[in-house]
């Protein structure tokens, strides 16, 4: 039997457990604050690298991040900028290059005309929004996630990729023209109609199909796309192919007889309203083809033909005329609606020549109507009333082509009525860039010769749209600056080229109202209005803030057979290289603010002769070398 406890013992007991509760609270109090105490000292460092970090590296780029390979640590968005053009510059010294049958074909790094706007960059790259990429790393606003991607980056450099655009079918183009009669294609057997003068008929004959060769580009092109993202060029090879006619003489031979029996339907007539435009056997013979129509083969009209010669030979269509505005004092005074256009409709005329063909002789010309881009409305009820922005651009020295395309080109501007909240394409404006739309040729260096090519003076009815689009505060959704500096287009930073299919230069219409242009030519000087309402809107554009000056490169010659021996061609002149920011600055009337710098850079550029020669020094360097800036 236990004995009772002492109450002594018992109280000593008590005092003895709560001693040790108390020293167990006091203790994990004490390694609570040390911990705590600890934790503050953690935080605080991090907090003291973070912040410290960002403001060691403020308004810069923090270490680690690469572009196309280029190192841009510590650097600002200009610096980066300016260093990542300098690269590209550097990398496209000696240009695009391919090789092929054991000799180069050097592109150099853009097309070379005698007209600045039809000189353009076989290879460009975004640089702006690289730029913006970089300085972004490591500036989420996510403290955690910030500082594990700095420190990664230290670790293991981030590599930013670049969108790089290549001038696919420039390149072909040119590569095409430089290797000559060694690249031919296939021909298919045809039909081929002779007209005997004496006899006044037409014999028909089939033309036997030849193989050909063609180059193989899927491969090329990769190479080229895996060159830009690195900066490395280098020669890439070539390889073509044999390539067969899909029409051969045995589908051909047995159309013979209905092509005989179209021709025996010679001569036809067309009509249009009051007129008459007869057609004779010897204009019919050259129409006559063989078509491909839904699988099936037939002998009948080419359409292309056609299209192309019922032009000259019924010369009724007419340009839809925009409308016009009178203005004095800034006000509008008069307006006059533009005037419908007629278009022919190939298709439908053709129809119903080959419907007919067998039954009449006679065929109507089926011709559509084309509204005015500005009709008879009072232009006050679409908000236009009072001129919001001016553009002007100055072409003095101009060649007389490039005067009849700026021409043109205003033209086909003037009117244009953009509504509120639309996307303003120019390139959609200006329509198809071809010879029948009243574009006139310049000359493009190819290989060692010179080739015409439509489009000259574009980028003037570009510039001054962009210039027009500023000063109205428009928001711009494409631009693209020259690839080197165009006296045209001074001060710098302030020019967009165009170039169909591309580059185009677009902006929206962000007002409440719609947008008319009133566009118009004084002696040298191109003017483009905008009309619309005034939202209180305050624009200030530039001045151009000019760096980076560098000269140009040596003048090179290309020997050519083309021109006399001794004489001499210069193609384009030498221009200094450049940067330009162009800052444009609105305040809306709701107090919002926008701000924005157009970058532009500009390459020095070479000037480029061709030089007659009664024997090229190296015929195959000569006939393989299409030399560019």
């Amino acid at each position: 039997m236990s004995e009772k406890e002492h109450p002594k013992e018992k109280e000593h007991k008590e005092h003895i457990a709560k001693s040790v509760d108390k020293a167990a609270v006091k203790a994990a109090i004490t390694w609570t604050l040390v911990a705590a105490g600890i934790f503050a000292v953690v935080v605080g460092l991090g907090a003291l690298a973070f912040f410290g970090y960002d403001r060691l590296y403020s308004n810069r780029i923090f270490p680690g991040v690469r572009v196309l390979g280029v190192r841009m640590d510590g650097l600002t968005a200009d610096e980066a900028r300016t260093t990542l053009h300098a690269s590209i510059d550097s990398a496209l010294t000696n240009g695009v290059r391919f090789s092929y049958a054991g000799r180069e074909v050097a592109l150099g790094s853009a097309t070379v005309a005698q007209d600045p706007d039809l000189s353009r960059d076989y290879v460009t790259y975004n640089v702006d929004d690289a730029v913006n990429a970089a300085m972004g790393v490591g500036r989420s606003g996510n403290p955690i996630r910030d500082t594990l991607a700095r420190w990664i980056a230290r670790a293991k450099p981030i590599q930013l990729a670049v969108a790089t655009n290549i001038d696919t079918d420039g390149i072909k183009s040119a590569v095409m023209k430089s290797l000559g009669n060694d690249i031919s294609p296939a021909q298919d057997a045809r039909i081929i109609v002779h007209w005997d003068a004496a006899a006044q008929d037409a014999r028909v004959d089939v033309q036997d199909a030849k193989s050909g060769k063609s180059i193989v580009w899927d491969g090329a092109m990769e190479a080229l796309r895996r060159q830009a993202a690195t900066l490395k060029f280098a020669p890439i090879p070539l390889r073509d192919t044999v390539t067969q006619p899909t029409l051969l003489s045995k589908d051909v031979e047995p159309l013979k007889n209905d092509a005989e029996a179209l021709l025996a339907r010679a001569p036809i007539t067309l009509t249009y309203v009051d007129k008459v435009y007869p057609i004779s056997k010897e204009q019919f013979a050259g129409w006559v083809n063989v078509v491909k129509t839904n699988g099936k083969l037939s002998a009948t009209i080419d359409p292309d033909i056609f299209a192309k010669q019922i032009r000259e030979i019924a010369p009724i269509e007419v340009r839809a005329q925009k409308g016009t505005l009178e203005v004095k004092d800034g006000k509008i005074t008069n307006f006059t609606a533009g005037s419908v256009g007629i278009s022919i409709d190939d298709a439908a005329t053709l129809k119903g020549i080959t419907d007919g063909i067998f039954t009449t002789s006679t065929f109507p010309i089926i011709a559509n109507k084309v509204d005015a881009s500005l009709d008879g409305s009072d232009p006050e009820k679409l908000g236009i009333k009072e001129i919001i922005g001016i553009g002007t651009s100055d072409f003095s020295g101009s060649p007389t082509n490039r005067r009849k395309n700026i021409a043109n080109g205003v033209s086909k501007v003037n009117g244009t009525i953009i509504a509120p909240g639309e996307e303003f394409s120019l390139l959609k404006t200006l329509g198809s860039i071809t010879a029948d739309q009243g574009w006139y040729p310049e000359l493009v260096i190819k290989g060692n010769e010179t080739t015409p090519e439509l489009g000259g003076g574009l980028c003037q009815i570009g510039t001054t749209a962009f210039r027009a689009a500023l000063n109205s505060g428009m928001k711009i959704t494409e631009r693209r600056n020259h690839s080197y500096r165009v006296r045209y287009y001074e001060p710098a930073g302030t020019d967009a080229t165009i170039y169909d299919p591309s580059p185009d230069f677009k902006f929206v219409n962000d007002t409440k109202t719609s947008i008319l242009i009133n566009a118009y030519i004084k002696g040298d000087i191109i003017t483009y209005e905008f009309w619309g309402t005034k939202d209180g809107r305050k624009v200030t554009v530039g001045p151009s803030q000019i760096s980076n000056i560098t000269p140009p490169p040596p003048k090179k010659t290309i020997e050519t057979l083309s021109l006399k021996p001794g004489q001499t061609k210069c193609t384009e002149t030498a221009h200094a290289g450049a940067d330009a920011a162009l800052p444009y600055h609105i305040d809306y009337a709701d107090g919002t603010v926008h701000d924005e710098v157009f970058h532009s850079h500009y390459r020095p550029w070479q000037a480029v002769c061709l030089v007659g020669v009664e024997k090229l020094s190296d015929p195959a360097a000569g006939a393989a070398s299409s030399t560019t800036p």
